[in-house]
């Protein structure tokens, strides 16, 4: 048998093991590549869509939603990222991205996480309405974890999320306004909620009530309620508070605390509204946590 023909098999084989070698990943199956989509940001999670048919409409169904405004290189500092009418135009791009991320997204598949990180710094109507569109876009997705930093002026409200609240298993909330309604969701509208911290928001209520809560942060929030804030929590096995001017100057009572184990209470207002008797009472409520660290008391 001459050479020249066998070589010439051996050359058409190696080439097609090389070829399904070189697209090894695209035959895992979707969790597999959903996984290590879930590590990408969301613009390059897209960009897979255009590496073969294979990959086509995977980033449709990817049960992760990473969402942050600085992959745009959006910067609202004086002097930085450009100038106005640039970040203007960056902020056009990610209005158009993250809008059409979260309408083509395969509405039979619920989330597992659904992450945004964006701001507003400047009192801007449309992009207000932006933000507000997102999260409420995004709570349709029924994720089970859900982590909104918004940085805006005016604050704006956090949705009712009705029956998208079923899985829910952990929220993460900073720069929100928390309404009634909010209050009603930790206390009869999230069976599964284990997991909650609230940064810098503003409380339109008085109580925390939960009886599924196991891991509760509350940090610099602010309450518009002139009475004392009440924490009933009982499965809480640890508690953060962070109190800053201004908030929880008529005090914060915490009860049935049988199984916290770690309270991790900062006065950063150095008592000037947090007084006397309001730390009194706190520290009253915790004498039974087993580790208990404290900073800013008097």
């Amino acid at each position: 048998m001459s050479p020249e023909p066998a070589a010439k098999r051996a050359s058409s084989g190696g080439g097609q093991a090389v070829a399904f070698a070189g697209d090894r990943l695209s035959n895992l199956p979707d969790g597999l590549l959903h996984a290590v989509m879930s590590f990408l940001p969301a613009p390059q999670v897209v960009r897979t869509s255009v590496l073969s048919r294979r990959w086509r409409d995977l980033w449709r169904s990817t049960p992760c939603i990473s969402i942050e405004e600085r992959d745009f290189e959006i910067t609202t500092g004086s002097g930085a990222g450009g100038g106005l009418d640039e970040r203007e135009e960056r902020w056009r791009k990610f209005e158009d991205f993250t809008t059409n991320l979260l309408l083509f997204h395969d509405n039979v598949a619920s989330l597992d996480k659904f992450l945004l990180y964006a701001s507003a710094t400047r009192a801007c109507a449309l992009r207000l309405r932006d933000l507000d569109r997102w999260v409420r876009r995004g709570i349709k997705y029924c994720p089970q974890v859900i982590e909104i930093i918004i940085s805006s002026c005016p604050r704006i409200q956090f949705p009712h999320m009705g029956a998208s609240s079923s899985r829910l298993k952990s929220l993460h909330l900073y720069g929100f306004y928390l309404n009634n309604q909010f209050a009603e969701l930790l206390c009869s509208g999230c069976p599964v909620l284990e997991d909650l911290v609230l940064r810098s928001c503003v409380k339109g209520f008085q109580e925390i009530k939960s009886r599924t809560l196991k891991k509760l942060v509350v940090d610099s929030c602010r309450s518009l309620s002139g009475d004392p804030v009440v924490i009933v929590a009982p499965r809480v096995a640890y508690l953060q508070l962070g109190i800053s001017y201004g908030c929880y100057s008529n005090g914060i009572s915490i009860y049935e605390t049988a199984s916290l184990v770690k309270a991790s209470i900062h006065l950063l207002c150095l008592g000037e509204t947090f007084n006397l008797k309001c730390q009194q009472r706190l520290l009253g409520n915790l004498c039974n946590v087993p580790n208990l660290e404290l900073s800013g008391f008097d």
